[in-house]
């Protein structure tokens, strides 16, 4: 059984009041996936920014003599 039809399954099983709960859980966590896949979207659609330093390779390292 996989776990789609096991939820279906508890579901039919509980009342009104906690299908109401479990759905709204659900959706929370639809939304906060829905918003971290746009950021990561987003991310790659549009150039890193980058620092000063970074255009200019790095911070500088001490050579030793």
């Amino acid at each position: 059984m996989t776990a789609r039809e096991q939820l279906i399954e508890e579901i039919g099983q509980v009342s009104d009041s906690l299908v109401e709960e479990v759905l709204d859980f659900l959706l929370f966590i639809k939304g906060r996936q829905d918003q971290k896949n746009s950021t990561s979207d987003s991310e790659k659609s549009q150039p890193s920014e980058q620092s000063i330093l970074e255009r200019m390779g790095g911070i500088p390292h001490a050579t030793q003599t």
